[in-house]
């Protein structure tokens, strides 16, 4: 089973990454990601094309970050329910 589609682990993963990445020392991290993980800048790498695959697992995962930090509990379950077919 999939946890993000357990409401109280949701809840309780949120409220972590809140507290993680809204202290001021948690936004210089987050701007740090941002660069590192290709928000700003294409993932395409024309010359090697695993680095496009590494660059969009990348910006998966701190999409992933965001999604969790922005919309609220109901909502990731009712995503991740998506992701699995249900």
């Amino acid at each position: 089973m999939n946890k993000m589609t357990d409401i109280n682990y949701v809840a309780g993963l949120q409220s972590n990454m809140r507290l993680t990445f809204e202290s001021p020392q948690g936004k210089e991290v987050m701007k740090f990601l941002e660069q590192t993980c290709c928000w700003y800048r294409s993932v395409w790498s024309p010359d090697q094309p695993d680095m496009t695959l590494i660059n969009d697992g990348k910006r998966q995962v701190l999409a992933t970050i965001k999604t969790v930090l922005e919309l609220n509990p109901e909502q990731i379950v009712e995503l991740a329910k998506k992701s699995e077919g249900g």
